[in-house]
């Protein structure tokens, strides 16, 4: 193993992210990609620069007549020995990672004078929750970089949204080996009651320590909530949120507020000094009481600095910033109205294509060195208190700038920074690009919509009016189970939308109208979707005609109709290659039809296959939704062993992942297959789990719980009748679903007991 090639590898904070999820599974690199939110094609770049230094192995599996690579963690620790005369790596199999997330964006503190009260304050309190709050440019940042060096750190902004921090922190909690939460959101969950427990419990689970910078600045309610949510109830987790205004969480006993002010005489001198200005006594003793020891406006100050130069006092920032940047030289000028420009901060490889000067790197470094761009993690950006005045100064083309940042953030070929494009495309106001942007979301960012529906829609309510973004709102609300207002949405703009979105449109109406129940209006405009697909080259609108005419079919009682389309449906997804979840949810589909069909052997080939693309791809939630299928498939095939084996996957999934009306599914069937094997104990705890859920959940499922605790007590000599009784009364209103339940208990116990007794 070449050393250099090793430590370079290691140097790398996203090989080591990657290595650390590998730690939980093994991955197909496109899940991995989703997970990461990074380019498809650099994510497996460097999953074959980790196999060549011997980290990860990959694995040809064969689906389908496709070859698919599969890559899970080789070594669990890598150790480098300097001995005499040599170098030696050893690799073992007994420990794990600990590496910084990716997206953690802590500042390097290079400079740092004084702050020791501050410091020892911060350091000796046990207090799990720690508010910073001061004015802006204080030094609340470096003074919490400099206390909590092995903190998580999450920069908030005013585009957060709550979906896209609840990615983070998953994925952050996966890197310290609780990987519950980012199994919950990757399996389509979004309750946000259990994505706040979820949460709470890795925290302290963990003992993980989370920065969250600039809360003022998060507009988003539910993270607001989840702050107060967690400020009243972590323990053994810590919490350091810093803002410009006090957060109100009570006046709890595990909450400190500390207001940081200016520095202290005797720092604010050693910062001057440092900066190469010997002031005598009378002129440090102006200087600090016009600046309060505010640390950024001395380094301003040090920076501008001539002698016998009058001071302005009336807008002292202004002029402090007005003299730096009159030294400054024209490309320093240039370089600094461009970051000026941008909302978030910026990569260096963005400065770079938008300076597009060979001395990007020397200028960016003069101006840190300044102290008026401002480094966290591998961003760069300019200090709020700045910004005004160099949006003021700034002579560049705006839209210029806007177009060459749109363009490379489309490049790096992710969710968010699609997400970050539309904003600047909304920016620049150009009606053409915000049609071509929602048209890449419908072919290429599918997942949007299900994976950042919260941030997702904060950017479309910027631009509610255009059809477009009205044809998106829809979508966001449809996901989100609010019908009624999607049909609405999809009504108003069906002919002010044209191309693949009409259809786009047209398709969602037959679906929501027979998500309503609808059929007569469903099929009005499944004959005009057939009509686009017949005229139209796009393969994507023929796949949305096949799917909507498959649910028609199946729900209109015609399954050799849906059986037909639905094979239509997979032969598309095979050609153009959709996400493989589609493809193994086709295949669930025609199990589906086929059980419709009384075909039981060739429903479980189906459901087989659909488990065969889920763990090839390594997609858990369709992994176990195939799982459930087979549990039930088994146990009506009477195959009751492998009931058991596949329930108990899927059902440990779903009830680990907080999806719990899948989770009682499972249990039934798991339950019922145990009672046939005459795992009478084992049966009881499914059926006391079901019980459980259902009091927590409410899912009428659930309560059939207590007619399967029923028949399991006479199987044990014992009076069922309690069990009977309550278990009809709690299904009362389900009638429906209280004869399925008998009849499919009828396989395995006599159910005339259950309706003698009751």
């Amino acid at each position: 193993m070449e050393i250099l090639q090793l430590m370079k590898v290691l140097s790398n904070e996203v090989n080591l992210q990657i290595l650390s999820i590998l730690k939980s599974g093994s991955f197909n690199p496109r899940e991995l990609a989703r997970i990461l939110q990074r380019d498809e094609t650099d994510v497996s770049r460097r999953l074959r620069m980790l196999e060549r230094v011997g980290l990860v192995e990959g694995n040809w599996v064969r689906v389908k007549k496709k070859n698919i690579r599969i890559y899970s963690l080789k070594v669990g620790e890598v150790k480098i020995s300097f001995e005499p005369g040599r170098i030696m790596i050893k690799t073992s199999e007994d420990r794990s990672y600990k590496i910084s997330l990716l997206e953690s964006k802590m500042p390097k503190v290079e400079t740092f004078f004084g702050r020791e009260a501050e410091i020892n304050t911060l350091s000796s309190s046990k207090k799990p929750v720690i508010v910073i709050y001061g004015i802006a440019g204080i030094g609340k940042t470096a003074l919490a970089a400099r206390v909590f060096k092995d903190a998580f750190w999450y920069q908030m902004s005013e585009a957060d949204s709550f979906d896209y921090f609840a990615w983070q922190i998953g994925l952050f909690l996966n890197t310290l080996d609780y990987p519950l939460l980012l199994e919950y959101l990757r399996g389509g969950g979004r309750e946000e009651r259990d994505i706040f427990e979820l949460i709470l419990e890795g925290l302290e689970n963990t003992k993980a320590k989370i920065v969250i910078d600039d809360v003022h600045k998060c507009s988003d309610e539910k993270i607001l909530k989840l702050l107060s949510f967690l400020a009243l109830r972590i323990k053994k987790g810590r919490l350091i949120l810093i803002s410009r205004e006090k957060l109100h969480f009570g006046t709890g006993e595990n909450i400190l507020y500390f207001q940081l002010k200016g520095l202290s005489l005797k720092d604010a001198y050693t910062l001057l000094r440092a900066k190469g200005l010997h002031l005598d006594a009378y002129d440090f003793a102006e200087i600090y009481n016009l600046t309060k020891g505010h640390p950024l406006a001395l380094t301003l100050f040090a920076e501008a600095y001539r002698e016998n130069q009058k001071v302005r006092t009336d807008n002292f920032f202004d002029f402090l910033f007005s003299e730096v940047y009159q030294q400054l030289s024209a490309d320093e000028k240039l370089m600094l109205q461009i970051i000026s420009l941008f909302d978030e901060p910026l990569e260096y490889e963005a400065i770079k294509t938008l300076y597009r000067k060979k001395n990007s790197f020397v200028i960016l470094y003069s101006l840190l060195n300044k102290g008026i761009v401002e480094k966290r993690g591998e961003v760069y950006f300019l200090h709020d208190l700045l910004k005004g005045f160099a949006r003021e100064v700034r002579e560049i083309d705006e839209k210029e700038y806007y177009l060459g940042y749109l363009d490379y953030l489309l490049k790096r070929n992710t969710a968010k920074n699609f997400l970050a494009a539309f904003r600047y495309v909304i920016k620049l106001g150009d009606k053409e690009k915000i049609k071509y942007l929602i048209e890449l979301r419908v072919k290429k960012f599918k997942r949007i919509v299900q994976d950042f529906p919260d941030a997702y829609m904060k950017t479309l309510l910027q631009i509610k009016e255009n059809p477009y973004a009205k044809k998106e709102l829809g979508h966001i609300y449809f996901q989100k189970g609010f019908f009624e207002k999607a049909l609405k949405l999809w009504l108003e703009v069906r002919d002010d939308v044209d191309g693949i979105h009409r259809a786009d449109v047209i398709s969602f109406l037959a679906d929501v109208y027979m998500e309503l129940n609808n059929f007569k209006e469903a099929e009005k405009y499944l004959k005009e979707l057939e009509s686009i697909a017949e005229n139209s080259d796009e393969l994507e609108i023929k796949f949305w005609y096949y799917v909507e005419l498959t649910k028609f079919y199946f729900y209109m009682g015609k399954p050799e109709g849906a059986l037909r389309s639905a094979f239509e449906e997979l032969k598309i997804v095979r050609k153009i290659g959709l996400y493989p979840e589609i493809e193994s949810a086709v295949l669930l589909h025609i199990g589906d039809i086929h059980i419709e069909m009384e075909k039981d052997e060739e429903a479980l080939k189906y459901y087989l296959q659909a488990l065969n693309i889920a763990e090839a791809y390594s997609l858990a939630f369709m992994k176990n939704m195939a799982k459930m299928e087979l549990t039930k498939m088994y146990f009506l095939l009477r195959d009751y062993e492998r009931a058991v084996k596949y329930g108990k996957d899927a059902a440990d999934y779903f009830i680990r992942v907080r999806n719990y009306r899948r989770a009682t599914d499972v249990l039934s069937y798991r339950c019922l297959a145990y009672m046939a094997l005459g795992k009478i104990d084992e049966a009881e705890k499914d059926a006391e789990e079901m019980i459980r859920i259902a009091q927590s959940t409410n899912y009428p499922l659930g309560w059939a719980g207590y007619i399967f605790l029923g028949a399991i007590k006479e199987l044990k000599g014992e009076s069922g009748k309690e069990y009977f009784e309550l278990g009809k009364e709690k299904l009362r209103d389900y009638s429906w679903l209280y004869d399925a339940v008998l009849e499919e208990l009828g396989k395995v116990f006599n159910v005339s007991k259950i309706t003698a007794k009751s």
